[in-house]
């Protein structure tokens, strides 16, 4: 549907992803119901090729190939604007968890003043690294050892936790409101037979419109998020009104749009009413995005206020763990998923301390829960994971007897893992009942959403639609590159300068250099002609000073290049020698598998989580690239919590504070009488 000069196709757009029994595959001449010759194969992709090339300087967009009908194509100024609101976009990743934050003001980006955007060819950058190759050989040659360091100081400073604010802010009063009000079917502006006027309960809470059929009714019918969108009242000659004769109560009508393509009409009683309503609900819709996600509170010193519930998140580079208080809060325990297991029978050491010199020389590392080079698949050590486990418990001081556990596990884990998971918590732990849910869908919950397109980047790329809580499988891309094959081409860069970072524990500088000076470029050509231009003015350092001792030589590390080079291949995966698609064309793929009539919601509902979404630029980078592939009415909007490191967590927080995590844990009573079979209540 997407040509390379980011035209779009609005016919697509507005079609169904449905495939019917009489798809059929089209050569370049007619369309056949049986497949095509190789000839006829490779004679369309050479045209196809063709037509690219000859359309790349066409700035417009195509909404019919035939007619010739063109749109023009959106400000890429004013979707970058509209994100202005997310304050960790613009954040170093150090600043949103580390004692000493800092803020880089990288300067407005520039734009391309022919209109390109970003679909011009990028080199591979690993051809920059073939002239490396006699260098290193002869920098491996030189006598350097990193085996008396200890990284145990900059892994505290990597995996530091910052204390939550004291005082919750909110950057909009709403005023609430509830009562009983008339409306019509959702959609219909007019009254008949059929569609008649009916006498609901509507409730107006935190930008959210919610109605129900009585007062007394638990569960709502519907649900309508406020923000962005907009309340009029209609006049009598905005409306038909055909039920009974009572045309007088016209302009007692209120209009309600969510922008997202949801509208429902409602009648009160008297014009004041209808005034009051809409004073209330105007409240409601203003734009502040800062409201949308879930901020933490601090940790309660009172031990009355902890309830009986842990929240474990797993995940392949860290462990996270707390006890649940009454308010979500950030975990209490953040280490690295590693564990040392001593080669003589010594036992085994967990978390920063199995990274310690002295434990390294006589033990083997292993990280319990890495992703694998295939697409689906993580490979799992149960008996690493239980260890870490062990120490997770033991740093909360709890004994897991006494608790409930909600575990936050990757969505491939197979039945066969989740129920040895639960054998180790049952049987060694003897916790009281579990619930594992998935990492994406607990992201959401940080968001106070059920729906929307879950971005979840860190050591892979996990692109997740989810719509009432249910996961779109045909929308779902997990891709097994990410935080992993950024720190693999920054060693590259490392490389050119004589630094030399090769094993596990050394990887943790490059994920310092990551986290305080790379940086995703708005434009990535541009950006490169700017650098070759002048590489002194896009030079930065990290000082290593504080973290390493004699046996490391560099006391700092400098990049120029490599800050913006090494993160090009999330949107431009030619960068790294890959065929897959970027990162924007993942999203729009997830978009465009949901339904039609969700579509502009869901375009506005992109949620970001994992540690490389942190990176400065990435958002506004985003933000664009998604909109170059939409129409022009429709305006991405990607949401950026500043907690979005701990989204999981914090999401977990969230579900087991509500009613869903009784219904849906499995007790040891359940497990010993059902085994296995209990695993149903879960899709995982």
């Amino acid at each position: 549907m997407m040509a390379a000069n980011n035209k779009v196709d609005i016919k697509n757009w507005n079609s169904s992803n449905n495939n019917n029994n009489n798809d059929t595959l089209t050569s370049p001449s007619k369309s056949k119901k049986f497949l095509p010759s190789v000839k006829a194969l490779r004679s369309q992709f050479e045209a196809g090729k063709t037509s690219i090339g000859k359309s790349e300087t066409n700035g417009s967009v195509t909404t019919n190939g035939t007619n010739g009908q063109t749109l023009s194509r959106k400000s890429s100024s004013s979707s970058v604007a509209s994100i202005s609101q997310d304050v960790a976009s613009t954040a170093t990743i150090t600043s949103l968890h580390s004692p000493n934050a800092s803020v880089e003001n990288l300067g407005s980006p520039a734009i391309p003043e022919d209109g390109t955007g970003n679909s011009e060819p990028v080199e591979p950058i690993f051809n920059q690294f073939r002239k490396v190759d006699q260098e290193l050989r002869e920098l491996m040659s030189k006598p350097h050892s990193t085996s008396g360091w200890d990284p145990r100081p900059l892994l505290k400073r990597l995996y530091y936790i910052p204390e939550a604010p004291k005082i919750q802010s909110q950057g909009t009063t709403y005023v609430n409101i509830e009562g009983y009000l008339e409306k019509l079917p959702s959609g219909r502006k007019k009254a008949t037979f059929w569609n008649a006027w009916k006498r609901r309960y509507f409730m107006a809470k935190n930008g959210i419109l919610y109605y129900y059929q009585s007062a007394q009714t638990d569960k709502p019918s519907m649900k309508m998020t406020l923000m962005g969108g907009k309340v009029e009242c209609m006049e009598p000659n905005m409306v038909g009104v055909d039920d009974g004769g009572r045309d007088n109560k016209a302009s007692n009508m209120l209009g309600i749009d969510d922008g997202k393509g949801h509208y429902v009409v409602v009648r009160c009683s008297s014009r004041q009413e209808a005034e009051r309503w809409r004073r209330a609900l105007e409240t409601h819709t203003v734009e502040d995005f800062t409201s949308q996600y879930v901020q933490p509170w601090p940790m309660p010193t009172n031990p009355t206020l902890l309830r009986d519930t842990i929240i474990v998140d797993i995940g392949s580079a860290s462990i996270r763990a707390g006890v649940l208080a009454s308010q979500a809060t950030l975990p209490q325990v953040f280490i690295p998923s590693v564990v040392a297991s001593g080669r003589e029978g010594r036992g085994q050491v967990w978390g920063m301390d199995a990274l310690a010199p002295d434990v390294r020389a006589s033990s083997s590392l292993t990280f319990p829960i890495r992703p694998t080079h295939k697409i689906s698949k993580y490979s799992v050590d149960l008996s690493a994971v239980s260890s870490l486990l062990q120490k997770a418990f033991a740093e909360l001081k709890v004994d897991p007897k006494n608790y409930h556990v909600q575990l936050s596990v990757p969505r491939v884990l197979n039945t066969n893992t989740q129920a040895e998971l639960l054998r180790v918590l049952f049987d060694k732990f003897g916790v009281r009942s579990i619930n594992l849910t998935h990492q994406s869908i607990l992201a959401l919950y940080a968001y106070n959403a059920t729906s929307g397109i879950v971005v979840d980047v860190g050591e892979r790329m996990d692109i997740v639609p989810v719509i009432d809580g249910y996961i779109v499988d045909g929308g779902v891309s997990r891709v097994p590159y990410g935080g992993y094959r950024i720190l693999d081409h920054l060693r590259q860069f490392l490389y050119m300068r004589n630094i030399s970072c090769i094993n596990e524990v050394e990887s943790y500088i490059i994920r310092q250099v990551l986290e305080n000076i790379c940086y995703c470029a708005h434009h990535y050509n541009t950006e490169k002609a700017r650098c070759t231009k002048n590489p002194e003015n896009f030079e930065k350092s990290v000082s290593l000073a504080e973290y390493c001792t004699k046996d490391w030589p560099y006391e700092s590390i400098s990049l120029d290049f490599g800050r913006f080079q090494a993160t090009e291949g999330l949107f431009n995966p030619d960068a790294w020698g890959l065929d897959h698609p970027g990162l924007h064309k993942l999203v729009h793929k997830a978009i465009m598998e949901c339904s039609m009539d969700i579509r502009k919601e869901m375009s506005r509902s992109i949620f970001l989580a994992g540690g490389v979404t942190q990176l400065p630029g990435l958002v506004d980078r985003l933000t664009t690239e998604l909109d170059n592939l939409t129409p022009p009415a429709i305006r991405p909007k990607v949401h950026a919590s500043p907690y979005r490191y701990h989204a999981a967590y914090i999401g977990a927080c969230v579900l087991a504070e509500s009613p869903a995590f009784t219904q849906s844990r499995i007790t040891q009573e359940d497990w010993n009488k059902h085994g296995n079979s209990t695993l149903r209540k879960w899709s995982l």
